[in-house]
């Protein structure tokens, strides 16, 4: 290779690198600007350009665009931070049942309700325009409302085992008396069996009556020993029955509020598969009217 084709392949390497190194300085700089004049919908499409060009506008890309985020990835906490303040102000009047709590710098949970022993009901992500809800806390309202269509709620069958529990333990205790005097009696027997001088060929009869007495005994015991313990599981029982009760009532209020917002389940589930592109049009018609003013 020549000097001159040498010095050729390091020009161009030089543009090429200089070019890229001037698309980065472009991108930080646009980024700076649009987070300085509160532009989140710009913020939003230098975040993730093909995303935004395929859920924001409607594009059907050929080839993906030029994806700098990299370089500021690391201010992602900074980042969610600052795009929560429009975020929540716009999820506040499209889901006014949702509270925020930012535990940590750009992380947010998501409380459903504010009314006594409300849940945690998962994560917001102001980076993707995202809720994370907890799966076991959505699988539960899903369950709710689907049982609802068959005139059931999520804790019936559990409540009613509770409740047929203490209806027993609550019979046991009141059978006191009548088991006292079986006991009396199954005593009596076996004194009489015991006091028996048998033939031998009636020993064993005489066994055998022996240990189903004794059985018995021990059966009736038994019975006491669940009985005294009655009381107390009757107790703990109707605890978890009053704890159900509240989680059902809860269950209610989040379905009502879900419905007064919605309608239904379903066009909340719709509206949260759509919350980017909704979202984004939202600050794209603010961007609109400051522009028209």
């Amino acid at each position: 290779m020549d000097r001159k084709t040498e010095e050729d392949q390091f020009s161009q390497n030089d543009t090429v690198l200089s070019s890229a190194l001037s698309q980065k300085m472009t991108y930080l700089n646009d980024l700076n600007e649009s987070i300085i004049k509160g532009n989140d919908l710009k913020i939003y499409e230098l975040i993730d350009p093909n995303r935004y060009a395929t859920e924001a506008k409607g594009e059907e890309l050929t080839e993906a665009k030029p994806d700098h985020y990299s370089l500021a990835a690391d201010l992602n906490a900074q980042l969610s931070h600052h795009l929560s303040d429009k975020l929540i102000t716009y999820l506040g009047k499209t889901y006014p049942f949702f509270y925020y709590h930012e535990y940590e710098l750009g992380k947010f949970h998501i409380y459903f309700g504010n009314w006594w022993d409300h849940r945690m009901f998962g994560d917001l992500d102001p980076i993707n325009v995202r809720f994370n809800f907890s799966e076991e806390e959505y699988n539960v309202l899903a369950q709710s409302f689907q049982l609802e269509l068959e005139n059931k709620r999520v804790n019936d069958d559990e409540m009613r085992q509770l409740g047929e529990e203490n209806e027993k333990l609550t019979q046991l205790i009141g059978d006191q008396d009548k088991r006292d005097h079986q006991k009396e009696t199954i005593r009596k027997q076996l004194k009489e069996n015991e006091e028996k001088s048998p033939m031998p060929w009636e020993a064993g009869k005489v066994k055998e009556e022996h240990q189903r007495l004794n059985d018995a005994l021990l059966e009736l015991t038994n019975i006491d020993e669940q009985a005294a313990n009655g009381r107390p599981k009757i107790k703990q029982n109707e605890n978890k029955i009053l704890a159900l009760s509240k989680e059902e009532t809860i269950l209610n209020l989040e379905k009502q509020n879900i419905r007064a917002s919605f309608g239904s389940f379903d066009a909340f589930n719709n509206n949260n598969d759509h919350l980017y592109a909704n979202y984004l049009e939202s600050l794209a018609e603010e961007s609109q009217v400051s522009d028209g003013e």
